[in-house]
């Protein structure tokens, strides 16, 4: 039950930064096409699929929401700080952003592939 209060409360936060993250990654890759942008949009899908598969844990779900919401912020945070495309923002970042993006991608990625998902 408590889960389950926790997760109310990150969703909303995911429902307000996740169109702004989208657009963001979506003008860039219009503008450019980089297989970097196109890499961290490929975590959305994987979310997707992870949210899908442990709907009913709320325990498990909860991580991986607070991953996703790091992933969200980090994302806002490149694109809010460079005038330039995401290649570039994640040069000129601080590194507790890259690697936070980088783990995030990393673990939903591990994640899907081990439970077939995707």
């Amino acid at each position: 039950m408590f889960y389950k209060f926790l997760n109310r409360g990150i969703s909303v936060k995911i429902s307000e930064l996740h169109p702004v993250a989208i657009k963001y990654l979506s003008n860039d890759l219009e503008k450019n096409y980089d297989e970097a942008v196109a890499e961290r949009l490929r975590v959305f899908r994987n979310y997707a699929l992870l949210y899908k598969r442990f709907e009913t844990d709320q325990k498990r779900l909860y991580m991986i929401n607070r991953n996703y919401l790091s992933f969200l912020k980090a994302i806002i945070f490149l694109y809010r700080t460079s005038q330039a495309s995401v290649s570039a923002g994640v040069l000129t970042a601080p590194e507790e952003i890259y690697r936070t993006i980088n783990a995030v991608n990393e673990s939903f990625q591990v994640a899907t592939e081990s439970l077939s998902l995707g």
